[in-house]
């Protein structure tokens, strides 16, 4: 029998107190990845690096601090972060170390990872979103469940006076936290080398085409017929368009003996078919639409039929072209556990002269058709990365 593979874990602390109960959390993984198999979890320290500045880049190289600390991130298969909530967002040490390892060549790149949090109220949540944007950049692969908050104040304590973790609960949710990040890098290393062996033909896979937007010429149901219509050219994919428009507002008092409304029933079905999903997402007012978070909603509800699947965006609108718009939908993703691609990312201001769009919001541009082509065809590499390496 071959011998399992072995994942190398790089433990990073958001927080250089040293009774911080973020440390605590670090030092309680490591001793609790000694019981998993395949598991080699080390510390890496960041106290050390100086603070980012090009100018002490020189010749190419970086400072022997950092040219140390990115070689152990590029040793590593993946990533465990414990990040604290400063001002609700990520700490200066974490960010720092963050960037200097982004710095080409990123030693992040097509990794996975993990975060945990202690803090107070929300038990540093809301660094954990910060974060998440950011590995967007990074091409880093954060796993969506379980989730990890811990109040550090609630009574009783779930640390002793010197930061360590004392709460056994706490250490098996911690643990749980452990194995996805190992079942999940795991999964993703064996589904590359599926998508890079000489197996042919690689099996196809079924796209999901859902638009935000219900107007006529919209420049998203623009882009969605643009999608549909380039993804004929690529062998492997059939892609449809699922009208979300006869969906009722969501009403939980609309779901009788367990069953939801027709319309909401013939479209959860069709979700459960699909492989993957394309969303075209416009910005309202810095976020989604009703329209489409009305779909979304239907489709989370028990047995929830979005789970452990691909999906990838794109946007069309004034100004950062959607861009927010995504933010929120990939907060939302992280719930109901869709594993978003990262890159490339896809924003088209629509409103940019020459127009991308005709009078009836068809997409003219044949730059803009080569970009989000792109998008297909990773989307493709990484739902079978994900269905060949279960």
């Amino acid at each position: 029998m071959a011998p399992k593979p072995l994942i190398k874990v790089a433990a990073i602390c958001g927080s250089l107190r040293k009774a911080s109960y973020n440390g605590g959390l670090i030092r309680s993984a490591i001793e609790l990845s000694k019981s998993i198999d395949g598991i080699k979890m080390d510390y890496v320290d960041i106290s050390l690096l100086p603070l980012l500045n090009q100018d002490l880049e020189v010749d190419g190289k970086y400072p022997p601090a950092v040219e140390a600390f990115r070689q152990k991130i590029l040793e590593s298969d993946c990533f465990l972060f414990a990040s604290p909530e400063y001002n609700y967002s990520v700490t200066a040490p974490l960010k720092n170390a963050i960037d200097w390892a982004s710095r080409e060549p990123s030693v992040w790149a097509d990794k996975t990872a993990a975060i945990i949090s202690a803090g107070g109220g929300f038990g540093g949540g809301r660094s954990q979103y910060h974060i998440r944007q950011t590995a967007v950049f990074l091409d880093l692969h954060i796993i969506n469940k379980p989730e990890f908050f811990l109040n550090a104040f609630q009574q009783p304590s779930k640390f002793d006076s010197d930061g360590n973790l004392i709460d056994s609960e706490s250490k098996e949710k911690l643990k749980d936290v452990l194995l996805s990040l190992k079942e999940f890098t795991l999964r993703l290393q064996q589904g590359m080398q599926f998508v890079k062996s000489n197996i042919t033909p690689k099996p196809s896979i079924k796209v999901a085409a859902i638009c935000g937007s219900l107007r006529k010429a919209s420049y998203n149901g623009g882009l969605i017929r643009s999608a549909i219509e380039l993804s004929k050219s690529i062998d492997g994919i059939k892609m449809d368009y699922v009208d979300i428009s006869p969906l009722p507002l969501l009403n939980q008092d609309l779901e009788v003996d367990g069953k939801y409304p027709p319309a909401v029933e013939a479209f959860r079905q069709k979700m459960l078919e699909f492989d993957c999903f394309l969303f075209a997402s416009p910005e309202y007012y810095y976020s989604v639409t009703a329209t489409l978070k009305n779909a979304i909603d239907w489709a989370s509800r028990a047995p929830n039929v979005l789970a452990d699947k691909s999906a990838a965006i794109i946007s069309a609108s004034g100004g950062f072209g959607g861009g927010r718009s995504q933010y929120h939908l990939r907060q939302t993703a992280v719930f109901i556990d869709l594993h978003f691609i990262n890159k490339p990312e896809f924003f088209l201001n629509a409103m940019e002269q020459p127009s991308k769009f005709d009078s009836d919001g068809n997409l003219i541009d044949s730059e803009t058709k080569e970009r989000l082509k792109d998008v297909l065809v990773s989307l493709k590499k990484f739902t079978l990365r994900l269905q060949q390496g279960n």
